[in-house]
């Protein structure tokens, strides 16, 4: 009954092809920037500075650009992260009311984010986050803002996180204000140690489509390759409108540079293809001597950390 009560729903699409090959199924994870814009709190498990592009071809021919750079501030336990993200929907041909043609016009969304995390102790951290969300259809624009929050717990090869995306705030459209998709999910996650495997398990709730459980898995071998499928379903939805259906990735990446592929099928739809690129420049030397060389993070959960909370000497 709630749909079509909220605009920007290009938020709600999501991003990163790694994240999207594993179903979506995200939200207990760490480690990688393209798990921030679905839970801030991801980044309080950071040790490296990261920059990350995503490219994807929707329905319809609409594109969707993202990017985001974050990192540790300094020797600090503060991480941050600032990402945007572009989608468009190409060019329509306008009609009056007697149906003739008025000229083409352009549909186009973006939004452009800032996230900070910190460390609650040593298994736990939080992340909060504002972002700003325009719409441009033809002459007319819409702008507004809105917020992000998570918590994420690790211990040893369990991860578990809840995350609220674009709660609060609103859109403007000449004069009149419209709600934004917000989103409440729940995820845990398994890092099986010694063998490369992870799985993930997500159930969200979004406040204006159907609620939906994602599930995913991901084999890495010796952190150089990484296959991964998941499932995304959606519950008590028509099957003629259900976005159910599988998903596949790989990835493959060699000192500080990682390549990842995912491939969507949207129920009925055709299939999405998904790019996306990351760099640790840490460890491609670009940053020697800066203030934001850090530590390696640990590859998997099962790998020993410090008993005291992250960001002590």
């Amino acid at each position: 009954e709630a749909a079509g009560t909220t605009v920007a729903g290009f938020l709600g699409v999501g991003t990163g092809a790694g994240v999207l090959g594993r179903g979506g199924a995200t939200l207990g994870l760490a480690g990688e920037l393209e798990v921030v814009p679905w839970n801030p709190a991801a980044l309080g498990w950071m040790e490296e500075s990261q920059l990350a592009f995503a490219h994807a071809g929707l329905a319809d021919e609409a594109t969707q650009e993202w990017f985001a750079v974050g990192g540790r501030a300094g020797r600090t336990s503060l991480r941050w992260a600032l990402d945007g993200l572009y989608q468009s929907e190409g060019s329509f041909e306008g009609r009056d009311e007697f149906n003739q043609a008025t000229g083409s016009f352009d549909v186009s969304s973006m939004a452009f984010g800032v996230h900070l995390a910190h460390p609650v102790g040593p298994f736990v951290t939080v992340g909060a986050g504002g972002k700003y969300v325009g719409e441009k259809l033809g002459e007319v624009s819409g702008a507004g803002w809105t917020l992000d929050a998570g918590a994420q717990f690790r211990l040893a090869w369990f991860g578990a996180g809840v995350a609220v995306t674009n709660v609060g705030g609103g859109m403007d459209y000449s004069g009149t204000r419209y709600d934004l998709p917000t989103n409440v999910g729940l995820g845990a996650a398994v890092d099986v140690p010694l063998t490369g495997l992870r799985f993930a398990l997500d159930a969200n709730f979004p406040r204006a489509y159907y609620d939906d459980v994602r599930v995913g898995a991901e084999w890495r071998w010796h952190d150089l390759v990484a296959l991964r499928a998941g499932y995304r379903k959606e519950l008590d939805a028509p099957a003629d409108l259900a976005e159910s259906g599988p998903t596949f990735g790989l990835g493959a990446g060699l000192r500080g540079l990682w390549l990842d592929y995912g491939y969507v099928i949207p129920g009925a739809g055709d299939g999405q293809h998904r790019l996306a690129v990351s760099l640790r420049p840490g460890r491609l030397g670009w940053l020697a001597g800066s203030a934001l060389r850090v530590e390696r993070l640990p590859e998997s959960f099962d790998e020993p950390r410090a008993t005291a909370p992250p960001g002590d000497d």
